[in-house]
């Protein structure tokens, strides 16, 4: 037994930060002030705890009343000569500490309360009150229970405890086709003359997601892309000056870029426990409204695809031949969307849309249609 009491001491102190593959609450009343209130505090921790198993199956939920009794038996079944011990970080695996408080103000007012702290962050995640008129008797307790209850785990409604999972297809459709002239008046020869430039790219990508959601917010999958890309640069210098010389004198300059390439996979460039892992993300934010937004990311494999340039230049000097090479250029495709916001919260069993938006890149000035389908299920165990 003195084993299991050292063993009990590390673990308060150490136990409540380990790390678990389930999401784990730990239930604790703090304070009951009454004596009907005290008599009733195991049946507070066990009516919450019922109450968030329900809500969140994926979650282990422990209780102090409940770790107590196992101690107690514990306790009795090491006297008897039992010969295996207690492991008593399972009661203690917590990511969520959830205190509870009971306070009698009057022979018929109940003061409930109820408040989630996440370990990990060392914050208040949720917290809830309710001032209740009942008679100070079990079906009284239970029902200022159930209400507290309801309302912390509404609250907890805004963070994804148990992760979604699920298939996630996504698609980007990108456009641009553009002309840009530059066109002003220049002198030379005693003469007036123009500088004309004109620009013209038409390029067009599209890249199809096809992911899995494993967690939050690791997520694995393959993707395929192709994009074709052309750019045409005709430059007429009324006033070029040669190189060789100081005259001045026509040149028209004509350059012609074309790109095509095809590509699949997604980059592994990212590590989790010294592994390599898919560097695609799917975040889900849950809002304080009872909705949510769905934030991708991702990175293509890098490909190497060869550019077509042909370049030629007419005109008084500086002429040059039509003449084409191939330029080595590498390319990645990038994802990052965000779509919704959708109806929906984080205790949802389900979450399931299909959507399609229209967007301008900013940085890129692509016209771009993105798509995304997914239907997401909340982890159960």
């Amino acid at each position: 037994m003195k084993r299991i009491a050292i063993l009990i001491i590390v673990v308060l102190v150490t136990g409540l930060v380990s790390l678990a593959q389930k999401p784990g609450f730990f239930i604790k009343c703090t304070e009951a002030v009454g004596d009907t209130a005290a008599k009733y505090t195991k049946n507070f921790e066990r009516l919450m705890g019922t109450d968030i198993s329900e809500a969140f199956h994926c979650a282990t939920v422990n209780t102090q009343s409940g770790l107590n009794a196992r101690l107690k038996w514990e306790k009795e079944y090491q006297t008897l000569g039992g010969q295996d011990e207690l492991n008593v970080c399972n009661y203690l695996k917590c990511d969520f500490l959830v205190t509870l408080r009971m306070i009698e103000v009057n022979p018929n007012l109940l003061q409930v309360s109820a408040k989630c702290i996440n370990f990990r962050k060392k914050e208040v995640i949720a917290d809830a009150i309710v001032n209740f008129s009942t008679a100070m008797n079990y079906a009284g307790f239970a029902s200022a229970c159930k209400q507290i209850s309801n309302k912390l785990i509404e609250e907890l409604g805004k963070y994804e405890i148990c992760a979604f999972q699920g298939p996630v297809t996504i698609s980007v459709s990108a456009d641009l086709d553009s002309t840009c002239v530059e066109d002003y008046a220049v002198y030379c020869n005693e003469g007036d003359q123009r500088y004309h430039k004109e620009t013209v790219i038409k390029n067009h990508t599209f890249s199809e997601w096809k992911l899995q959601r494993k967690g939050i917010p690791w997520t694995e999958g393959t993707m395929t892309f192709y994009t074709d890309e052309l750019s045409k640069v005709t430059e007429e210098d009324g006033c070029h000056k040669c190189r060789k010389s100081k005259r001045e004198g026509g040149l028209i300059t004509t350059m012609k870029s074309t790109f095509n390439v095809k590509g699949t996979g997604i980059s592994h460039q990212s590590e989790y426990l010294g592994k390599k892992q898919d560097d695609t993300r799917i975040e889900l934010k849950f809002l304080e409204n009872g909705s949510y937004l769905v934030l991708a990311s991702g990175t293509s494999q890098l490909v190497t695809g060869q550019d077509i340039v042909t370049k030629s230049a007419q005109g008084t000097c500086d002429n040059e031949p039509e003449n084409t090479k191939p330029v080595s250029r590498e390319i990645t495709v990038p994802l990052k969307v965000i779509f919704g916001p959708y109806a929906g919260k984080a205790t949802d069993k389900q979450l399931m849309e299909r959507d399609e938006k229209k967007v301008k890149d900013p940085v890129t000035h692509e016209n771009q249609t993105i798509t995304i389908d997914f239907s997401l299920k909340q982890k159960e165990n």
